[in-house]
């Protein structure tokens, strides 16, 4: 009977871990159209095209505060502000680092996990993964997400040479994942041995 309690909490918890995310972002667009409306109402602009307006004005807002934000972090206090921010906090919350990394690489072109298949039962049937560690001994620590959430999914020690290492990048593979395996012909066409 423990079972399906641990399946319950498990499926709670990776549940919560899509959504919270999601309901920040959904708050915050929520509460930037609720005050540009206000700002419409003074105006009046209390037409749908006044709503309209608003709610364009709040997507426009939230990319001008992630732009000024993105530059802002890249300045050296400002880099070292969200360093510690990061480590004390940020750190903390599962799949952060993971989300975080791959979105450095998408910024950076460069790929903190890189991108492989992994057979797991065999010849014939592989699954996309993201190599996390490389072990002196020749086996690998391969992240293997679960689509399309990237930050579910499972953690294998696997031998090398049931590893192919991908050209496609972690953000092709991602997106690929994320999109319910839509794209994956162009990701294993590029293979490299």
């Amino acid at each position: 009977m423990t079972k399906p309690k641990s399946s319950l909490k498990t499926n709670l918890a990776y549940g919560l871990m899509v959504v919270v995310p999601l309901a920040v972002v959904v708050l915050l667009l929520a509460k930037l159209v609720e005050m540009l409306q206000l700002v419409a109402v003074s105006m009046k602009l209390e037409s749908v095209f006044g709503a309209g307006l608003a709610v364009v004005s709040a997507f426009v807002v939230l990319l001008l505060v992630c732009l000024l934000l993105g530059a802002m972090v890249r300045t050296r206090l400002g880099s070292w502000s969200f360093e510690k921010i990061e480590r004390m906090i940020l750190q903390r919350v599962p799949g952060y680092e993971l989300i975080g990394n791959i979105l450095k690489g998408f910024a950076t072109d460069k790929d903190a996990y890189p991108a492989v298949m992994v057979q797991l039962h065999g010849p014939g049937t592989a699954v996309f993964g993201l190599v996390m560690e490389e072990h002196g001994n020749g086996a690998l620590t391969v992240f293997l997400p679960s689509a399309p959430a990237l930050t579910v999914g499972n953690l294998c020690v696997v031998d090398r040479d049931r590893v192919t290492f991908l050209d496609a990048s972690t953000a092709d593979v991602a997106n690929c994942i994320s999109q319910w395996g839509t794209g994956a012909a162009k990701v294993i066409g590029e293979r490299r041995p």
